[in-house]
């Protein structure tokens, strides 16, 4: 069966392709900061048949990403499916933006999706992802 790695889970675009991946059979190792909402998500998608693991990850901290995401992997599911979904946004005029806002927003958007690239495309290559 096919595994699909889906980040920001929990709701919006993240929750949506969650449920579409789990109703075509696919299994799931989802990422949120919400383990609350990582929970209802899996009772949601109890009806179908696809084994769901997920792990709480605050991906604007850079050093919770690799340990989370190899927490994630360590149920033996292997993705060929990789979603970065999870993300930020500001939207104030730029020159407003505070320092910690702006770090805030490459970390969550750019360095977090390189570090999970780092972890999880090695595995899917070498396992045809």
């Amino acid at each position: 069966m096919s595994t699909a790695l889906i980040t920001g889970a929990s709701k919006g675009i993240g929750r949506a392709s969650a449920k579409l991946f789990a109703q075509a059979g696919w299994d799931l190792l989802l990422t949120s900061r919400s383990e609350k909402d990582l929970i209802s998500l899996r009772e949601d998608l109890s009806v179908t048949n696809s084994k769901i693991f997920f792990k709480s990850i605050d991906l604007s901290v850079s050093h919770s990403v690799s340990d989370g995401i190899d927490e994630l992997l360590s149920n033996g599911l292997n993705p060929s499916v990789l979603i970065n979904n999870a993300g930020v946004a500001w939207t104030g005029e730029l020159l407003s933006m505070p320092l910690n806002q702006w770090n805030l927003i490459m970390q969550m958007n750019l360095t977090s999706v390189f570090q999970i690239c780092s972890k999880v495309v090695p595995l899917m290559r070498g396992r045809g992802g």
